[in-house]
C-alpha cells in the first residue's frame, strides 16, 4: 500500500541528512561552465537534490531556503495536435464536428420545422373550396 509523503517507504540516508543539516554553498547545485564552453555536472548530483528537497519536504522545510537548492519550476503540459496516423486525426475531426452538430440540433429541428409549416401553409389554397 502507497502512502503519503509523511510516511516515506525508506528514511533518508545519512549523507542526505547531513546536507540537509549543514548545507554546501549554492553553487555546489549548479552545474559548471568552463573557459572551453564545456559543462561539468554539479558537485551534488540531481538525483540527490531531489533526494534533498523530497527530505525537506517531509520534514516541512522550504529547500530553496534552508538549503539553498534553486527553487523548483513550475511546468505546464504544452497543448499538442493528438498523436496517430492521418486516419486517427481524421477520426478525431470527424467526432469533434459531429459532436458540434448534435449541441445545434434542436435549433435545427425547430427551424426545419417551421419552414416546413410555412411551405404547407403556402400551399394551401386561398379558397377552402
Amino acid at each position: 500500500m502507497k502512502v503519503g509523503a509523511k510516511f516515506p517507504s525508506r528514511m533518508p540516508t545519512a549523507h542526505i541528512l547531513k546536507q540537509i543539516a549543514f548545507p554546501p554553498p549554492p553553487t555546489a547545485f549548479q552545474p559548471t561552465v568552463l573557459l572551453d564552453g564545456s559543462v561539468r555536472a554539479p558537485q551534488i548530483s540531481i538525483r540527490d537534490q531531489g533526494r534533498i528537497r523530497k527530505a525537506c519536504r517531509m520534514a516541512g522545510l522550504d529547500a530553496a531556503v534552508a538549503v539553498g537548492l534553486p527553487f523548483e519550476e513550475v511546468k505546464f503540459k504544452k497543448a499538442v495536435q493528438p498523436k496517430g496516423n492521418i486516419k486517427e486525426i481524421k477520426l478525431y475531426e470527424k467526432e469533434k464536428k459531429i459532436a458540434e452538430s448534435m449541441a445545434r440540433m434542436d435549433e435545427r429541428i425547430a427551424a426545419w420545422k417551421e419552414e416546413r409549416r410555412k411551405a404547407k401553409e403556402s400551399a394551401k389554397p386561398e379558397m377552402p373550396f
